[in-house]
């Protein structure tokens, strides 16, 4: 008799409609060119005004994507496709950003990094340097502070204006005599930034190093990483800075093609 109310009980939790919705986005993501629903309600074993229905619903909330009748077909929506972006672990970036950054690295001959934006902080992901002292000076997994990082102006000056004043809305601490404190000049800066595309730290978080970074910017989702090349000021600004701003940008677009591709492939991925 246990055994028996226990089969039940499974077989109920089975059809809850929560547990239905979860099927057929399984069954969608599978199938990035898209799939008709007519399949979706066949690989389901679903009546096909049921399977109509529940993707009619994914469709409402931005889970979904589906075509107009009669050549109906349904993929991922872009909703769901952020949320699968904002999830890749750092774990697979690092992966992806490292032969870049390595290219970089040799084509400056200055430490490069990668930078990402989750839990309301900047942090540092993955680092390449050459061998010199500035292996000491970039750590993955640094939190880079908001009002003086390159890399953290970088992204944050694609957030939503709420998001740049709350990142500002802190301690603002004054680590060397260049740093900003002032508010309304951090957000004008961002403002700069945003036209730009790059960003600057120019000895205002350690004397005598400089950073520029700019944003990877994939089109349909938040802006959440960026890529930064850091070492002395004169090195930079002086001697190194349009080469080092062209290579910056060469690297954004590349890494912005393996993010596309990572954004379109199927859930289970």
């Amino acid at each position: 008799m246990n055994v028996k109310h226990q089969s039940g009980e499974l077989g109920r939790v089975a059809e809850k409609p929560l547990e239905r919705y979860v099927r057929a986005l399984e069954v969608i993501s599978g199938f990035p060119e898209g799939i008709s629903p007519t399949a979706i309600a066949e690989m389901l074993n679903l009546p096909k005004a049921t399977a109509y229905r529940l993707i009619r619903s994914l469709a409402e909330v931005g889970l979904v994507e589906m075509t107009a009748p009669p050549s109906a077909s349904c993929r991922l929506g872009a909703r769901l496709e952020r949320l699968l972006f904002a999830g890749a672990s750092d774990g697979w970036l690092r992966i992806v950003a490292r032969p870049i950054l390595s290219e970089l690295t040799e084509q400056t001959g200055e430490a490069c990094f990668m930078a990402r934006f989750g839990g309301e902080k900047v942090r540092s992901v993955e680092m390449v340097a050459p061998d010199n002292h500035l292996r000491a000076y970039i750590v993955p997994g640094q939190e880079i502070t908001p009002h003086t990082g390159a890399s953290a102006k970088a992204i944050l000056a694609f957030q939503p204006k709420e998001v740049r004043e709350a990142a500002l809305s802190g301690d603002l601490p004054r680590f060397t005599a260049q740093t900003k404190t002032d508010r309304k000049e951090l957000l004008s800066e961002l403002a700069e930034v945003r036209k730009a595309g790059i960003a600057l730290c120019i000895g205002e978080d350690v004397d005598g190093f400089a950073g520029i970074a700019v944003p990877i910017i994939v089109p349909g989702f938040d802006v959440q990483l960026s890529i930064c090349v850091t070492g002395t000021i004169s090195a930079l600004t002086e001697r190194k800075r349009s080469l080092i701003e062209t290579e910056l940008k060469n690297s954004a677009s590349r890494l912005v093609n393996l993010l596309e591709h990572r954004a379109s492939l199927p859930l289970q991925s």
